[in-house]
């Protein structure tokens, strides 16, 4: 069976990192206002690999902790493993947290990761270059790319909910674990009254001198949250 990771030309690969660029959804000149984590607030994630359409899993993103030195968001696998601790400044600026499905990419991001520069409306775009430093204080230059695109409607255990797309491409550089240099793209929908995300598409792929080389592409899907 060929692996997922065998190698592609590059122009082939990058024509999958290229597809559906053109703004999606409804362009609307709503504006979405910054929400407000509490305690005990979590998301329960459906995770299928997008290559052949297996379960993956369930993943809970939970708010654990809201205080001065930040919010502290845990992702914790469905045996209770913990795959990402993160914190953030404010609702979508991080502090620290893991880029990456492989699990290398972590640490502290400077200046802060914009994941989300609300209040977010259709055709804001916004740009960084930052630094990462992991544990080993090995620091890793790294860029995101972010543009918000239209609405649309999804549905949640058959409620049907507004969301609103957001494309972020992050180009992760080299790791440890990636000799080459690691990209990723996310395609999200946000669900402004849930504060969080309904569905979203992760594609990663790593660049070489001569070729490219396809990684995680993984679809995840909202099953349940609970709000305070």
């Amino acid at each position: 069976m060929t692996d997922r990771r065998t190698f592609l030309s590059a122009s082939g690969a990058l024509a999958l990192s290229a597809c559906a660029t053109t703004p999606l959804g409804s362009s609307e000149a709503t504006q979405v206002p910054a929400p407000r984590w509490s305690i005990g607030e979590s998301w329960t994630y459906r995770r299928i690999d997008a290559y052949n359409g297996l379960d993956r899993g369930v993943i809970t993103r939970a708010v654990e902790s809201v205080t001065e030195k930040g919010i502290r968001v845990v992702t914790r696998q469905a045996n209770g493993a913990v795959s990402e601790d993160a914190w953030f400044e404010s609702p979508g600026i991080q502090i620290s947290g893991t880029l990456s499905e492989d699990g290398y990419v972590v640490g502290t991001f400077a200046p802060r990761l914009r994941v989300y520069d609300f209040p977010l409306a259709s055709g804001k775009r916004w740009e960084q270059q930052m630094t990462r430093t992991d544990s080993n204080q090995s620091r890793y230059y790294l860029t995101a790319s972010t543009r918000v695109e239209g609405w649309e409607e999804v549905h949640i255990g058959g409620r049907a909910h507004r969301a609103i797309i957001v494309r972020r491409t992050l180009r992760l550089g080299p790791t440890p674990a990636h000799k080459g240099d690691l990209h990723r793209e996310e395609l999200e929908s946000y669900v402004p009254e849930l504060r969080a995300v309904a569905r979203a598409r992760m594609f990663e792929w790593e660049v070489f001198l001569n070729h490219v080389a396809p990684g995680y592409r993984l679809n995840v899907q909202l099953e349940s949250f609970t709000l305070a």
